[in-house]
């Protein structure tokens, strides 16, 4: 029993030299300290503060996919809508088969108040010179859907830091260098003072009576119009009265004649403007 216990030591002690003499020689490796020490008291990871305001704790997450057919897009003030969901505390925002550009700006900015400062603009917004929205949108739309505690939905700058981190851009309202329309005087004559007289009014005509020109009254429908922005370089701050009888705001000519009448132009020139720009991050 004795010379049995000895033989089976021996050939386990034989078979661990073995495996060992197998092994690499591992005495030139560096020891590396780890980026942290293992604590199970202290996990690795834990709840940020906008899901710690979620007494549910559901965490947040964002989704986004392609063209979606037969999805309306959401049409409005905003292009995106939101549902709460009671039962799990978090606000849903969603929406649906849109052009980056839009999505960004969320339908606030038309395209002559947009710049793109990135490597190919056909991808963020449709031209009619690109074919058929339709065919475009199959390609280049999509659907976005945002979840998050209810107390932490509270601005939409974290709908646009979400989207903007997802496409790599940054985004904002910044000056730029465009091609403007600027409203200027052509004589000394004050033709456009107001006698002060019935309701302050304007409409789309181009009647003003009574009010400002300012605060882009009359450059708002220039720009609903997909015209250049306009900037009022008359320095005309008082009321004003006037009878434009534009039928067509597209039509600059025609703009420009009903503005003679009054000794006041329009000249398209370059000037320094407050566009919302969007910039791709890895363009710069």
């Amino acid at each position: 029993m004795y010379i049995r216990t000895i033989l089976l030591t021996s050939f386990f002690l034989i078979n661990v030299l073995a495996t060992l003499a197998q092994e690499p020689d591992t005495s030139h490796i560096t020891y590396r300290k780890p980026l942290f020490d293992f604590n199970p008291l202290k996990p690795t990871f834990k709840l940020d503060k906008e899901q710690l305001i979620n007494k549910k704790r559901f965490l947040r997450f964002s989704l986004l996919t392609g063209y979606r057919e037969g999805v309306v897009p959401i049409k409005g003030l905003t292009n995106f809508a939101s549902t709460t969901d009671v039962i799990s505390g978090i606000r849903i925002l969603y929406m649906y088969n849109l052009s980056i550009q839009d999505m960004l700006t969320y339908g606030m900015y038309q395209s002559n108040r947009v710049v793109l400062e990135v490597k190919d603009p056909s991808h963020y917004h449709y031209d009619p010179t690109q074919g058929l929205e339709r065919q475009w949108l199959r390609k280049n739309a999509y659907c976005f859907e945002l979840a998050l505690p209810i107390e932490k939905f509270n601005s939409n700058t974290i709908i646009l830091d979400e989207l903007s981190r997802i496409f790599g851009v940054e985004c904002g309202l910044k000056k730029r260098l465009v091609n403007a329309l600027v409203l200027v005087r052509t004589s000394e004559k004050d033709k456009i003072k107001s006698k002060g007289i019935g309701v302050d009014t304007y409409d789309k005509t181009g009647h003003f009576n009574n009010i400002s020109i300012a605060d882009d009254r009359f450059g708002d429908y220039l720009y609903k119009s997909g015209m250049p922005p306009v900037v009022d370089e008359t320095d005309y701050k008082g009321p004003v009265d006037m009878d434009l009888n534009i039928s067509d705001w597209t039509n600059l000519a025609e703009v420009r004649k009903a503005l003679n009448r009054y000794d006041l132009d329009l000249k398209e020139e370059k000037r320094e403007v407050l566009m919302f720009v969007i910039t791709e991050l890895n363009n710069k």
